[in-house]
């Protein structure tokens, strides 16, 4: 490794061998890490405000809080209550149409009743005229043989009953 000096004011000096004890390292690696400092983070020493790293880290720490209050007020506060009236549009749409749904089963289940009310006076109307049909086969089967000598009257008799 090639060695190089570097010249600097004697104030300078004694600050670098305070910062070389404090940091236990010799001036050169020192100063070697300073440049890697200044590489790495980008800050120049020349525009350094002589300002506490501290201080600069409260008030960026108050911006940031400031932004995400403003943040806060304009965008998750308004999505927020967004979402809750969507969601109540949704109990509502949701009601609606259970509603909807039980007054259509209530009108089948009528539709339906009213159906099978009709269907069973029908077959009502059918047995009866069956019955009646019956009635009068027996009476006719009785006409045609009054003695019942070929037992037509009494065949026609046990089929119905």
């Amino acid at each position: 490794m090639k060695k190089k000096s570097i010249i600097i004011n004697e104030f300078h000096h004694k600050n670098l061998v305070k910062l070389s004890s404090t940091f236990g390292a010799q001036y050169g690696e020192l100063v070697e890490n300073m440049i890697l400092y200044f590489k790495k983070t980008g800050i120049n020493p020349m525009d350094a405000i002589n300002e506490n790293p501290s201080v600069m880290v409260k008030s960026l720490d108050k911006r940031i809080v400031s932004f995400m209050k403003v943040q806060e007020r304009d965008i998750l506060k308004p999505l927020r209550q967004e979402v809750y009236s969507y969601s109540e549009e949704q109990k509502k749409g949701i009601e609606k149409l259970k509603n909807w749904i039980e007054s259509v089963i209530k009108k089948i289940d009528e539709v339906d009743n009213s159906r099978t009310k009709f269907v069973v006076s029908e077959i009502k109307k059918q047995n009866e005229k069956q019955i009646k049909i019956q009635q009068a086969i027996i009476e006719l089967s009785q006409l045609i043989d009054s003695k019942n000598k070929s037992g037509i009257h009494g065949k026609i008799k046990n089929l119905f009953d």
